[in-house]
């Protein structure tokens, strides 16, 4: 079994994909063997309103609910913000809110971002941050984007004692020490290097129960991530962890 944490469907500005649909995405995952998926819409992080692709993105997967589980993307500098996350969790049912201050030009230590975790936990939905959304080494010259410094992750998570955390497409950030340290939960899609070296370097500093399978598709193609976690020299409880475990324990709506 195999679940994703990291997928994504809609349009990229500086480049053309050449699948952008939830049928699309559903096709890349059964070709793949993977059977459900955390989604966002890449229209969330560049349109003016991130709210307008939430709603895109809940009537895209209405029908495939079954595997595919919609994730919210919010602005917290937009006017608004506190109903639609409201909307996103009551009447859609996401579970997850993504952040991705890289784009939407706040940083995770400003207030407006505590107070939208804040209100994301009383919603009980998981946060989930991204420390790069694209490899910022091929990215487009109108592309104005940063990589989020793990410093300043590290410093939001910690407003939060004994809150659960995801961290997307990041390098590896050593667990926390202590019981009312924030639990984070890492995805391995920056780690896919050397056919499996990748994660066996970051298992290293982050342990196999706070990982998870992510392919960033339709960003990318999922094969490269699939073939570093079969080759990755870990025990088979460890990648079952990784593959679906830990993200089911984490997220109860996947299933």
């Amino acid at each position: 079994m195999i679940y994703d944490a990291d997928t994504w469907i809609g349009h990229w500005p500086y480049r053309r994909l050449p699948q952008t649909s939830a049928a699309d995405l559903l096709r890349k995952m059964d070709s793949a063997g993977i059977d459900k998926a955390l989604v966002g819409s890449l229209q969330g992080i560049f349109y003016k309103d991130s709210h307008e692709a939430n709603r895109e993105l809940a009537k895209s997967v209405r029908r495939h609910r079954d595997r595919l589980i919609p994730c919210a993307i919010l602005n917290p500098t937009y006017f608004g913000w506190a109903e639609d996350l409201k909307q996103c969790r009551e009447e859609w049912s996401m579970p997850v809110l993504r952040l991705i201050p890289q784009y939407h030009l706040y940083k995770l230590t400003d207030s407006v971002a505590e107070e939208i975790v804040t209100a994301a936990h009383d919603l009980k939905m998981r946060v989930a941050v991204y420390g790069r959304v694209v490899d910022l080494r091929g990215r487009s010259h109108l592309d104005q984007s940063r990589k989020v410094p793990t410093e300043e992750i590290l410093a939001m998570f910690g407003k939060f004692r004994g809150a659960s955390f995801m961290l997307l497409n990041s390098g590896a950030v050593k667990p926390p020490n202590g019981a009312k340290a924030p639990k984070i939960f890492q995805d391995t899609a920056i780690m896919h290097g050397g056919c499996g070296v990748g994660i066996e370097n970051n298992l290293k500093i982050c342990p196999a129960d706070r990982l998870m399978f992510g392919s960033t598709m339709l960003l990318r193609y999922p094969r490269p991530a699939l073939i570093a976690i079969e080759n990755v020299k870990a025990t088979k409880a460890q990648k079952e962890k990784i593959l679906y475990k830990n993200l089911k324990r984490l997220i109860p709506e996947m299933g």
